[in-house]
This record gives C-alpha cells, sequence and structure tokens, in this order.
C-alpha cells in the first residue's frame, strides 16, 4: 500500500529554497532586509503564513522572478500549494554553465551575494567605508557618485555593505549588527522607503507611507525603531552576542542605501514625493532623540554624475553633493583583476591572451586610460565568454565563439531600439548619429555632446523622446551620461551594431564629415577669440547651410 505523502509546507518551502540558495537564515533576513527573527518563525512554522510585503522581499532575495516569485508570494499567503512554487523555481532554474554559474555579472551589477567574485574596487571600498565611519560623529549622509557604467551599484552592494556586516566600521566595531538596507527609488520613492523601514521596524508598511507624506522628518523615529533588529554578522556569531549587548543602544544606527538615486528625477513624475523623500532620508541621518544619542540612520545615496546639480537644488543635499565620493574610471591593474580574479574564485582561469585583448578593447585612446563605461561592456563579454568555455581556462576561441564585445552589444542595442515607439526611434538614429564624429577621411569615432544641445530646437514631446531614449541606452550602460554631458559607453557599437553602422551612419556619411568639421572649427574660432579668419564663405558656407537643413530629416539631429 502506498502512504499518501503529506503536503509541502510554506515553512518547509521555505527551508529548500534557503537551502538550493546557499544562505544562512541569517543571510536571507540582510538581503531581504527583514529581521532574522521573522525568517526563523516562519521556517519553524510559528507564523504559518507571511505578510504579503515580506514575501515579495523573500522572493527577491531569493533570486525568484517571474511567476516563481508571484507563486511564491501567493503560497506565503496560504493561496496556492507550495509545491506549485517548486515547480515553477525548477522550470526557471538555468542549466548547467549558464549565467547562475558564470563569476561575472554580464550588464547587471554585483550584489551583497556576488561580493567573493568582486575584484578592483578595494581601495574605492576602503574610501567609501573611511568616509562613512567619520561621518559618524556628525550628518550622516554621504553621496557616491560617477559616471554611468562607472561601477557604483556594484562598489556598494558588493565592496562596502559586505565590509560593514564582516567588520564593521572604524569608528563603530560594533555596525555588523546594524541593520543593512539597499533599495532604489523606481517611481514610488515612498512607497519604498516605507516598505523597507517598516519591515525592519515592525511597525505597518501603509501607517509609515502616510507618515512620509504627511510628517516626512518623522521618518527618523521609524528608522530609530528599525535599528532595533539585530541581523548579526559573522562577528557576532562568533561573540555571541556579548559585544552588541555591550553597544550603547542610542549609537545604533540603519545604514540605508539609496542606489541609483536618480530615479528619483527620471522615473518619479511628483515634486511632492521627492521633496518628502529626500527630507525623510535627511531627518534620519541628522537627527537624534535627545543627548547622547547619535542620528538614527547612515544614509548613502548612489547617484549618477549627471544628477549631481539636480541634486544640489536640495538645501539638504547641497552639502553633501559638495563633499561626494567620486568613483573614477579603473586602473589597467584594476581592470586586470576584475578580468581575472574572478575566474581563479571559480576554479578555472583566463588566459593571458585574452585578457590582454580585452583591456586593449576598452581603452579610449589615451595610454593608460579605460572608459568610464566600460566596465559593464567587459564583465558582458566575460560572462558570455564563460558560458562558451570548454574547459577550465576562458580561452580567445570561447571569447570569439561567444561573439566578444560586438555581439553582445549589438543585440542588446537592438532590443532596446525594438521596444521603442516610433518617434522615440526617430530620436534614438538623431542621438546616435550627433554622437558620432566623421573625420574628412571618413573615419567614424565616438563623439561627445551635452544633453542641452541633443535637445536644442525640439519640442516638448521630441525633447521627452530624447531623454527617454537617452535613460533607455543608459540603464542598458551603451550610453555614458556624465556630469551635462553624453557619450557612447565604447567605440564597439558603431561597427557592431548593424542598423547604427549599415543604415543610420551610412546615409549620413557625408553630412557628418561637413558637420564634425564645422563644430571643429566653430570651437577654435571660439578660442581664438572670435577670429573672423575661421568664419566660413563661399562654397564652404553653402554645404554647411545644406547640411544643416538637411539635418533633422536625415537624422543627423541639432
Amino acid at each position: 500500500m502506498v502512504t499518501e505523502q503529506p503536503a509541502l509546507t510554506f515553512a518547509a518551502l521555505l527551508r529548500k529554497l534557503r537551502a538550493e540558495a546557499k544562505l544562512t537564515q541569517e543571510e536571507l533576513a540582510a538581503a531581504a532586509g527583514v529581521s532574522p527573527r521573522a525568517v526563523s518563525n516562519l521556517e519553524r512554522g510559528f507564523n504559518r503564513t507571511a505578510h504579503k510585503d515580506t514575501a515579495v522581499l523573500l522572493a527577491a532575495a531569493l533570486g525568484l522572478a517571474g511567476p516563481a516569485a508571484e507563486l511564491f508570494v501567493a503560497a506565503a499567503r496560504g493561496n496556492v500549494p507550495a509545491e506549485q512554487v517548486l515547480a515553477a523555481a525548477d522550470g526557471a532554474r538555468p542549466r548547467p554553465g549558464a549565467a547562475a554559474g558564470s563569476p561575472y555579472r554580464g550588464l547587471a551589477a554585483f550584489g551583497e551575494q556576488d561580493a567573493a567574485f568582486f575584484f578592483g574596487r578595494e581601495a574605492a571600498a576602503t574610501a567609501v567605508l573611511d568616509r562613512m565611519s567619520r561621518l559618524l560623529a556628525g550628518t550622516g549622509l554621504l553621496v557616491v557618485s560617477g559616471a554611468s557604467g562607472a561601477g557604483k551599484s556594484s562598489l556598494l552592494r558588493a565592496g562596502v555593505l559586505p565590509r560593514i556586516g564582516a567588520d564593521g566600521l572604524a569608528a563603530a566595531p560594533g555596525a555588523v549588527w546594524w541593520p543593512r538596507v539597499v533599495f532604489t527609488p523606481t517611481r514610488a520613492p515612498l512607497d519604498e522607503l516605507a516598505l523597507r523601514a517598516a519591515v525592519l521596524a515592525g511597525a505597518d508598511a501603509a501607517a509609515v507611507r502616510r507618515e512620509l507624506e504627511g510628517a516626512p522628518a518623522w521618518f527618523a523615529l521609524t528608522a530609530r525603531q528599525a535599528t532595533l533588529a539585530r541581523p548579526p554578522g559573522p562577528a557576532a556569531l562568533a561573540d555571541g552576542g556579548r559585544a552588541a549587548e555591550r553597544e550603547q543602544p542610542g549609537q545604533r544606527r540603519l545604514v540605508l542605501v539609496v542606489d541609483q538615486f536618480e530615479e528619483l528625477f527620471t522615473q518619479c513624475p511628483e515634486e511632492g514625493q521627492r521633496r518628502a523623500f529626500i527630507t525623510a532620508l535627511h531627518a534620519a541621518a541628522t537627527s537624534g532623540h535627545g543627548p547622547d544619542q547619535a542620528p538614527a540612520a547612515l544614509v548613502v545615496l548612489g547617484v549618477r554624475a549627471d544628477f549631481e546639480a539636480r541634486c544640489a537644488d536640495y538645501p539638504q543635499l547641497a552639502g553633501p553633493v559638495q563633499d561626494r565620493y567620486l568613483v573614477t574610471a579603473m586602473t589597467e591593474r584594476q581592470l586586470r583583476m576584475a578580468i581575472t580574479e574572478p575566474a581563479k574564485k571559480a576554479g578555472a582561469k583566463v588566459d593571458d591572451g585574452l585578457a590582454d585583448l580585452l583591456l586593449a578593447e576598452v581603452r579610449t585612446g589615451q595610454p593608460g586610460a579605460f572608459g568610464a563605461g566600460a566596465l559593464p561592456l567587459l564583465s558582458h563579454a566575460l560572462d558570455q565568454a564563460w558560458r562558451h568555455r570548454t574547459g577550465p581556462v576562458v580561452t580567445l576561441a570561447d571569447y570569439e565563439r561567444a561573439g566578444g564585445i560586438d555581439g553582445a552589444v549589438a543585440a542588446t542595442a537592438q532590443r532596446i531600439y525594438d521596444s521603442l515607439t516610433p518617434g522615440q526611434q526617430a530620436a534614438a538614429r538623431q542621438v546616435f548619429t550627433r554622437l558620432t564624429a566623421t573625420s574628412s577621411e571618413g573615419v567614424d569615432s565616438a563623439d561627445r555632446a551635452s544633453r542641452a544641445e541633443l535637445g536644442e530646437g525640439k519640442v516638448a514631446a521630441e525633447a521627452r523622446d530624447v531623454e527617454t531614449v537617452l535613460e533607455a541606452f543608459a540603464a542598458e550602460r551603451l550610453l555614458t551620461l556624465a556630469a551635462n554631458t553624453v557619450e557612447i559607453s565604447h567605440e564597439v557599437l558603431l561597427t557592431a551594431w548593424p542598423l547604427l553602422r549599415d543604415t543610420w551612419l551610412a546615409d549620413t556619411h557625408a553630412d557628418r564629415i561637413v558637420r564634425t568639421r564645422l563644430r571643429t572649427t566653430a570651437a577654435e574660432w571660439e578660442r581664438h577669440s572670435c577670429d573672423p579668419s575661421y568664419l566660413y564663405s563661399g562654397s564652404l558656407l553653402q554645404a554647411a547651410a545644406q547640411t544643416t537643413t538637411r539635418a533633422p530629416s536625415a537624422g543627423v539631429g541639432g
């Protein structure tokens, strides 16, 4: 007689998924931004169901996405059998040797769970930690800035936060026990902040959200309540928690990292939400409640360099922007570490010849200089080569089979373009042809333009289309948006993307030669105090006038 197997409980499901993710209860709690006790109670069946907010955070921390994540949340609420979650998760699990087994993260940022594979930014992580430590004596708000693609998100998530969890801060070794949360603003920054803080504070997210809208400065009290959560780090476990007991309660802080802070401007349409969000963060980072109490939170904002001025428009952020930490391009030695060390950590090796080739391909043309936006392209190429490897060594042949940087870039660029509206596609053509300079010999190269120039002469709807194009391609790191300027992340895009190479650039080749020469001459004219001898006349003036007249319809852009 066959006995019927008992139904899988949600507690057993959570234990199984956590084990498959190779996370401890404390690590899962820290990744999800919930208390370890909440995870423990769910796994032991003390709480038979979970709040929807908690379930959403746990699903993300377990790496569940799409239908598997939706079913997990439903199972947590007791609405579907737990077995359905396992079936969906098994169906979505990648094959051996696919991206999940790769020590490289492609176009995605490294996360806290990827810290073991994160190399090349050790000095930058140390510098940020030192800044954070010094801020404990005053206003606890740090801005970390850099061009898109420079690696800010990976630095904060995989470089800074894991080291706080392991060693604390120089001025506060007990920071290993401080609760840590990282999130992005999204279209609803107050919702995100309320959700993350409420879970840690054991409060109602809806009530926190209402408070953020009505009295954002009072968020400091919610943040103080959240400091009572104690996700222990490795040292805490070894010490048995005795050091945490010695720490003065009023000195504990919530480490709150807001990544991609520029989303506050690019995604959130409401100025009221922006002001409330900034007020709440500033209050948590500056307001102590009592003579012996430090501020409730240590806040770190990761922001793209081209949004520094927007941030500085708010009085609470003007000082932190002035004192920001700037993430610069990596050196050759640091890039070589980022190329070779993750493979070593995974028990493999990157061939020296491949490492040399990759370094050569991401150079900007200046000796020893590498583009700030090259990191995601490099990581994507390495991830593709890893997937195509046939042995323990990632070779040049593996890289070529994967299509190199060229193949990865072309597929990504075309996917973004296909997702745009017809008006945005027209704007994309104008943007990319403007960002391509052509010498008098007919050689194409990546150019740089100001954002104001790209939107010049356009009606409001067209200007919005340009901004949408810039944000879409920057999100996949194909464009680099720095302070007031836009440029193609790497010139490989000029030859790797067929639509750009064979249609847009081919159709506008002659006009771009004229326009490139015109921009160069105009710059020289300005540098020489507007000397009339630099002004066009005759046939040169006529050719330039005809070209600028054709530009809007030809896609050259203004």
